[in-house]
């Protein structure tokens, strides 16, 4: 046959797992010559691997030892721990002292309010309590009222269409 076959990656797969395609590669020339170059370069691939693979036992022992000390989780000195608790209660205490510190001074510092501004703000205080029991008294809130009434009138116009129904 002079035709060029080419093996498949399942083929050639097969062929380097020991399972070799025996029917192509023996019948054909071309497929002998591609597995071998197949062959050739899986060999010289495993031999590269292997020669830098090839270390002492010492260098394997010590890649565990690293790999191990990287996996363990190290436990927290307990200086360190003395040292984070003792720097939380100084913050605490340094922020606990600012908070009470500018209210009390500004308790001290404040301008006396004009009583025109007080009754002013009692009556603003007074509208807007009025204005929050009328919400509280309505059925709907004042947002949905344009959707109360629509569906009102929807109600109201499928009770008539079922007046005119049964007459």
């Amino acid at each position: 046959m002079d035709s060029v076959h080419r093996l498949n990656e399942a083929e050639i797969a097969e062929a380097l797992a020991g399972k070799a395609a025996e029917e192509r590669v023996a019948d054909c020339q071309h497929c002998a010559a591609e597995f071998a170059a197949w062959k050739d370069l899986g060999g010289s691939l495993r031999q590269d691997l292997e020669s830098r693979a090839d270390r002492p036992a010492y260098f394997w022992t010590r890649q565990q030892a690293r790999i191990r000390g990287r996996l363990v989780p190290r436990a927290a000195s307990p200086r360190w721990a003395a040292a984070a608790i003792c720097a939380l209660i100084l913050l605490a205490a340094g922020l606990i002292q600012r908070g009470v510190t500018p209210k009390m001074e500004m308790a001290r510092t404040a301008p006396a309010v004009p009583t025109v501004q007080v009754a002013q703000a009692e009556s603003d205080d007074d509208a807007l309590l009025e204005d929050i029991q009328a919400s509280l008294e309505r059925e709907v809130p004042a947002p949905l009222a344009p959707a109360a009434v629509l569906v009102e009138e929807m109600a109201s116009a499928s009770k008539q269409g079922k007046q005119v129904k049964e007459n």
